[in-house]
């Protein structure tokens, strides 16, 4: 958690911060988190006790290979990466407000 804020605060400062705005027309910086985008994308309240086994199953829909991702964090980062891809796609949701920031989850999988 702590080298994620240190890569947020370093992405900060040379892409602006995702401002609430519905259409994202570059690269921005915006907060997600795993367990929030899992949900999103499954539709429901997955359980964090079977969060490998939800979170990989979720990637595989999304067409990705899970075959390599050695461990829980890098199953994370995965799912943040595709996160990413659906927020500059457009296929987003966010929650929070501009005072206190937004977390970004992916709307549907898009591949």
């Amino acid at each position: 958690m702590l080298n994620g804020a240190q890569l947020f605060n370093l992405i900060e400062q040379h892409y602006p911060l995702f401002d609430g705005s519905i259409k994202v027309s570059g690269p921005v910086c915006f907060e997600t988190f795993p367990q929030a985008a899992a949900c999103a994308l499954a539709g429901e309240i997955v359980s964090a006790k079977q969060k490998g086994t939800v979170r990989r199953k979720l990637l595989h829909q999304a067409g990705i290979d899970t075959a390599e991702l050695s461990n829980i964090d890098v199953v994370d980062a995965a799912l943040c990466a595709l996160t990413a891809h659906n927020v500059q796609m457009g296929s987003f949701k966010s929650y929070g407000d501009a005072k206190e920031g937004f977390i970004l989850v992916p709307s549907v999988i898009v591949v």
